[in-house]
């Protein structure tokens, strides 16, 4: 481009100065045209040449730059042998230890849920026969204690009740005597036998009192009031018909204070039965509680059981990866094994099949999750419910 345009201008300066020194002849213009073709023919040469020294500078260009790339290309592989031969050996023991510390702290953790397991095992195992005796009405559960507690307290009643109704009858007894009173005048010589009645109906007052314990303490001293009455009686009975209306009055007092005595009993004893009839209420309102307290422990415990169970499932998570990291760590082996070989012969780079050394990895997996990611396909993250091992 440079020749091509004072050519160009030389050939038109050549043809002007033709046509005016000849003028606008035959001659002149034969001549013209004769320059103009030589100009134009040295122009095409000359592009020619051009663009053969064009066309071999741009090999040459091209040339030079291939051999910087496949310079670099080399650089870049010798340091890429160099940064995988180095940090693989690293990545594999990093990936040794994570699986062994993971290994270790999951069995641990694993053993530790297995002990809590049996644990709450026996406790739901215990719960359940100390809930069956609760339940039932053996002699040593809750239920057969009641039981027998309020056959027991029913006896004490009962034989409180029989003490009372004894009392009452001697009661009536007593103040039966008022209407004998006339006839004692009469009788005086009876009065020792009577005596005798009487101080014998006093001792089974006494031990009737003494049955009754702190309830019959007032009766005990009416016993022993018509105790004493009575040895007064054997004594002075000569002189009973000069103190009959002395005795008579001595009955009706008795009379009064018994009955007063009666009735207090009879508040004493209806009291007690409502109190013991409270009392077992309340027994068997907390045997109730206690009952519906230690099947909610049960239904809890067995509840936490299922927990501890279900996570000693998740668990198994760990024997996965350990065969993950494993199958990671044994390729990266591999791959290092194969570089270190490439440093020593070179030509063995060139001969990595990629397709064959993946093929190779996928016949080692033996788990889903790494059959899944290597053929690009979506993580199925389903959990079998049961404890399985691989």
């Amino acid at each position: 481009m440079v020749l091509l345009g004072p050519l160009v201008a030389l050939g038109l300066v050549a043809c002007g100065f033709l046509l005016a020194l000849g003028g606008a002849n035959t001659a002149t213009a034969g001549a013209t045209l004769c320059l103009l073709a030589l100009a134009a023919l040295a122009c095409r040469m000359v592009l020619r040449g051009h663009r053969q020294a064009l066309a071999q500078l741009q090999e040459h260009l091209d040339r030079e730059q291939q051999a910087q790339q496949l310079t670099q290309q080399q650089a870049t592989s010798r340091g890429l042998q160099a940064v995988c031969l180095r940090a693989m050996p690293i990545w594999s023991q990093q990936v040794e230890s994570s699986r062994e510390q993971t290994e270790e702290a999951i069995v641990a953790l694993t053993a530790r849920f297995a002990g809590l397991y049996d644990k709450l095992q026996e406790a739901v195992q215990t719960s359940q026969q100390a809930a069956g005796n609760l339940a039932t009405d053996h002699q040593d559960g809750v239920l057969g204690v009641m039981a027998h507690s309020e056959s027991a307290l029913t006896k004490v009643i009962d034989r409180l009740k029989a003490a009372q109704s004894s009392r009452d009858e001697l009661l009536q007894q007593v103040r039966g005597l008022t209407g004998y009173t006339g006839e004692l005048r009469s009788m005086a010589t009876e009065v020792a036998a009577i005596a005798a009645q009487t101080n014998l109906l006093a001792l089974n007052a006494a031990i009737e009192a003494a049955r009754a314990g702190e309830a019959g303490r007032g009766f005990a001293v009416v016993a022993d009031a018509v105790r004493s009455l009575s040895s007064l009686s054997s004594q002075t009975g000569q002189k009973m018909s000069a103190t009959v209306d002395i005795i008579n009055n001595a009955i009706q007092q008795l009379v009064e204070v018994a009955g007063n005595t009666a009735d207090n009993d009879n508040h004493s004893i209806r009291s007690s039965e409502e109190s013991i009839q409270h009392v077992l209420d309340r027994f068997h309102g907390i045997t109730q509680s206690l009952c519906q307290s230690t099947e909610m422990l049960q239904q809890e415990s067995v509840g936490i059981r299922d927990e501890i169970s279900e996570v000693m499932v998740a668990l198994q998570f760990q024997d996965r990866v350990s065969q993950i990291l494993a199958h990671v760590r044994k390729n990266m082996e591999a791959l290092h094994s194969h570089l270190q070989d490439c440093l020593e012969q070179p030509e063995l780079l060139q001969q990595i099949d990629a397709d064959a050394w993946l093929a190779d990895m996928a016949l080692t997996y033996a788990t889903t999750e790494q059959r899944q990611i290597h053929h690009g396909q979506a993580l199925d993250n389903s959990r079998e419910q049961a404890i399985t091992f691989f």
